[in-house]
């Protein structure tokens, strides 16, 4: 790694050239800032500044149609629903019964009927 580094500065011309001058200096420096200040730079800015509003709307537009495609509906999507025990209605000789009801988010329905005569 040092021969290498060694290497690179051996051959660098730069670093074997005699530093500028101060009036040189002053020169360029003056150059640089008229053409920095004749450019217009106020509609680069402009432009930047609506590249940047742009981007901003269409990443808030995105975030709200992602949460709202995700958002659930009625039935929560990881829990199993279940529904009140119901009595059903009496039917003449009948006696009533009483019924439990799941419901899976992917639309699987478990019917329990709890019989009060059952015997194993």
């Amino acid at each position: 790694m040092n021969d290498l580094r060694d290497r690179l500065r051996d051959a660098d011309p730069v670093a074997r050239e005699t530093p500028l001058d101060e009036h040189d200096a002053q020169q360029m420096r003056r150059a640089i800032v008229a053409a920095a200040d004749a450019h217009g730079s106020s509609v680069v800015g402009w432009r930047r500044t609506s590249w940047a509003t742009a981007s901003v709307v269409i990443a808030v537009t995105v975030a709200i149609g992602i949460s709202r495609w995700f958002e659930p509906g009625d039935e929560p999507p990881d829990e199993t629903r279940v529904n009140a025990v119901r009595e059903a209605p009496a039917s003449g000789a009948r006696e009533s019964r009483r019924q439990l009801q799941l419901i899976t988010p992917g639309g699987t329905r478990v019917i329990w009927v709890f019989n009060e005569d059952f015997q194993p």
